[in-house]
């Protein structure tokens, strides 16, 4: 070997360490998290377990549910005007979706209308139409080439014509009288095969389309699906769901459904009234055979434009009786404004829009997250919200409800520039709030997480106080966080995104424990839920997180597509358990709110006493389903005592209950 070889290996040599210690370097947040949960011991804390999906694509919300009863815990999504999924535990393990089954499909007439990233199969003769991303297709495939296909296609909207292969076109708008928003007509023909490719500004309106006679309504093949339409003329129409809220209303046994939806951008109010009427937000209300009818309208309930977004069953006026609370959602340049809504539900099942009677319509706020609470424990229910502007509380003083600044965040979003009514990113998933009796006081406390600072309120008597994270022992910011006690010891702990579990030890203090780490920096929303289960007793977790596509690593870009961005990935862990005790409790309710929501469960042992509310596990960002109450009782094979105190204002105790089970508890007859 000569010496002009040597030197050019050994520069090789060099030049390939260098090449190791920079992707070592630039991947060090990578690497630091699975070394300190090898370290941590996390195996002998938490198994990974299959997720019930494995990948999402344009994920709104994930939620928790016992959708079919039968005490195991189910998961629902939602994605906008992309295809969501209600997925029922299997007894034999796995999943399988319902959505469908049950008839909640977005379009209830074309299944599979909803916009997907992967289009229908053709092995048919016929005319397709269907969503691919964003893309409205129409596709004829195998009619023959003295075939003519022709038709029309209306929306109000601006469209776009991406590709015409095939098709002839002619394309007009035509204004209406009681609209500023003209609608756009497309007519078009196509001889034998050929693809058209449209690209809607706005896909939440109904797509009006009428075809010639002349094909067979059984060659038409509508949505993923391939429905064919009963007529000529029809009008497959995406939903835009944002939320979910669960209970049986009708105490029927069977859970209900109230489903938010956007307000198509902000310019629901610039359509022509006929149109307004047909998007509204949904009521699916149980009948026979776990079949919905939707019912909204009927009963009362009505769009008035709000771009719906969070939404919550709760009986604020304690008659036993559930209403429904909805978020909508400021939409920054449209004018006007966008009060909360409040659906009190009378007797005779009906709703009214009391939001603004009792002080709770807030058209100058703009809430990012709210939780129902009773923060002073005098048996009716508060509201807390995390605001643009700061923290409030919202007292329930017999029934009308009184604003009261807590404090502003490390981060306020109404202090920068041009953040307020923006809706694209800046509130999804962001100020999350969770509640727990981290302190075991007797009140409810509240950890918000965001990306721009966390904070802690404790609750001092019905008075909350902001006290900084990192004075306990907690990450300073996260962009997620729940309280859950995942080792049963009786203290509450709290696992954050991107940090883990912190443990929670002597004086209310965290300890970091590097169990469920995830690389700092690399997620910008994640939604986590903790709950059994497998019904052992252990809170079991499931997470869905989206990377941050801003800081990709350079040797990740040229593996990923413009679509990545959209991605959400699934990890569930299955908590191994520990040796201590542990209670259940699913407390049932009256007729009227059958799930006991708004409950407030208090459980007592030597070691203290220790507060939880129905409803307080929910961690989903804009829904609400997760109603069972989780108790670690340490080395105690018994709770003392048992109190319960439901929304109506009746109660209940128990004593000497023994531990290690779930407990289902009933209402009090109320007497005469």
């Amino acid at each position: 070997m000569t010496s002009a070889t040597k030197r050019f290996l050994l520069l090789l040599s060099a030049l390939l360490l260098a090449g190791v210690a920079l992707l070592l370097y630039s991947a060090r947040d990578d690497l630091a998290p699975p070394i300190d949960r090898l370290l941590a011991g996390e195996g002998t804390w938490f198994s990974t377990d299959a997720p019930p999906l494995g990948e999402d694509r344009h994920l709104f919300d994930l939620g928790i549910v016992d959708a079919d009863g039968d005490g195991r815990y189910d998961v629902f999504t939602s994605n906008h005007n992309y295809r969501q999924a209600v997925l029922l535990s299997q007894a034999q393990g796995g999943y399988h979706d319902t959505l469908t089954t049950w008839g909640l499909d977005q379009n209830r007439d074309f299944p599979g209308w909803e916009q997907s990233f992967t289009a229908p199969v053709m092995d048919r003769p016929g005319l397709y139409v269907y969503w691919l991303g964003e893309t409205l297709t129409l596709r004829a495939q195998g009619l023959g080439a003295n075939q003519t296909v022709a038709g029309t296609l209306k929306m109000f909207s601006k469209i776009d014509v991406l590709r015409s292969q095939g098709f002839q076109l002619k394309q007009h708008t035509r204004a209406v009288a009681d609209s500023p928003i003209p609608q756009t007509v497309i007519e078009f023909s196509v001889r034998g095969d050929g693809q058209l490719e449209l690209s809607p500004l706005s896909r939440g309106v109904p797509t009006d389309i009428e075809i010639n006679p002349a094909l067979a309504t059984s060659k038409i093949f509508v949505g993923n699906q391939r429905t064919s339409p009963a007529r000529h003329v029809f009008s497959p129409f995406l939903r835009d769901r944002h939320g979910l809220a669960w209970a049986d209303i009708n105490a029927d046994g069977h859970l209900d459904i109230a489903i938010t939806r956007g307000g198509v951008g902000g310019t629901l109010r610039k359509l022509p009234q006929d149109l307004r009427q047909r998007i509204h937000d949904e009521l699916f209300v149980s009948g026979t055979a776990k079949r919905f009818e939707e019912r909204a309208t009927a009963l009362g309930i009505e769009k008035k434009d709000c771009s719906g977004r969070h939404v919550e069953w709760v009986d604020f006026d304690a008659d036993g009786r559930l209403d429904l609370f909805i978020n909508c959602q400021d939409r920054g340049k449209s004018k006007g404004v966008f009060p909360k809504q409040l659906w009190r539900q009378s007797s005779d099942g009906r709703f009214q829009d009391a939001a603004t009677e009792v002080g709770l319509g807030l058209p100058d706020h703009e809430l990012n997250d709210f939780v129902w609470l009773d923060a002073e424990g005098d048996g009716d229910l508060d509201l807390l919200t995390t605001e643009s502007k700061g923290f409030f509380l919202y007292r329930n003083e017999s029934g009308r409800f009184q604003p009261e600044f807590i404090a502003k965040g490390t981060f306020v979003r109404a202090d920068v520039a041009g953040l307020t009514g923006e809706t694209n990113n800046y509130w999804r998933f962001d100020g999350k709030l969770s509640s727990a009796d981290y302190d075991a006081d007797g009140d409810l406390d509240i950890f918000s997480a965001s990306k721009q600072g966390n904070s802690l309120l404790v609750n001092e008597q019905g008075r909350f106080r902001l006290s900084a994270p990192a004075a306990s022992g907690l990450p300073a910011k996260s962009v997620a966080a729940s309280w859950v006690d995942y080792d049963n010891d009786g203290l509450t702990d709290l696992y954050t995104l991107p940090d883990g579990l912190y443990r929670q030890e002597a004086a209310h203090r965290f300890r970091a424990s590097r169990l469920l780490t995830v690389p700092r920096h690399k997620y910008h929303a994640a939604i986590a839920h903790w709950y059994d289960r497998d019904n052992d007793g252990t809170r079991d977790l499931l997470v869905a997180m989206n990377e941050n596509n801003s800081l990709w690593r350079w040797w990740q870009k040229p593996f990923k597509t413009w679509d990545d961005r959209f991605v959400w990935t699934l990890a569930a862990y299955r908590n191994l358990g520990s040796a201590h005790h542990w209670l259940n409790i699913e407390v049932a309710g009256p007729a009227g709110n059958r799930q006991a929501i708004g409950a407030r469960v208090t459980v007592s042992t030597p070691q203290g006493e220790q507060v939880q509310e129905v409803g307080g596990n929910d961690a989903s960002f804009f829904s609400q389903g997760h109603y069972r109450l989780y108790f670690g009782l340490g080395p105690h094979d018994r709770a003392d005592r048992i109190k319960v105190r439901w929304s109506d204002g009746r109660s209940a105790e128990y004593t000497h209950v023994t531990a290690d089970r779930l407990l289902s508890i009933a209402p009090p007859t109320l007497a005469n």
